[in-house]
């Protein structure tokens, strides 16, 4: 149980260290950054994810003892300091959704306008069409 504990305590350390990197790549508002970013914390998300099953299964054999063992406490900290982290994140990644979606707003109503405006029409000289 302790070397799975190491493992996942080391997973949500590369989660955190992860997570510290959001802020910059919203400042910078690089789509493709962002995507690399998601696709990266999805995958760090899915391996943690897997190790945890496994200690979930020990932890309810003898749940009393490791509720105290020291791994299982820091294990504890990281996941509140990750819970922590998203509650100061959230507001930020929802201010700039609500800006993009606004500007998104805007330039489709700027189409509709553009697209109610309509060149006169010129009738083309009958030779001009190829036909005469």
């Amino acid at each position: 149980m302790e070397v799975i504990l190491k493992q996942s305590i080391e997973q949500y350390r590369v989660i955190i260290a992860h997570a510290r990197h959001l802020e910059s790549l919203l400042q910078k508002a690089d789509p493709e950054s962002l995507q690399h970013y998601t696709e990266r914390l999805q995958q760090l998300q899915d391996e943690a994810s897997e190790n945890d099953e496994r200690v979930f299964k020990l932890y309810a054999d003898n749940s009393e003892y490791w509720k105290q063992h020291p791994l299982f406490i820091e294990r504890k900290e990281l996941l509140e300091q990750i819970v922590q982290l998203n509650h100061l994140l959230l507001p930020r990644i929802r201010g700039i959704m609500a800006v993009i979606a606004s500007e998104l707003a805007q330039i489709k109503s700027g189409r509709t306008a553009v697209a109610g405006y309509h060149r006169p029409v010129t009738k083309l000289p009958v030779a001009a069409r190829g036909v005469g």
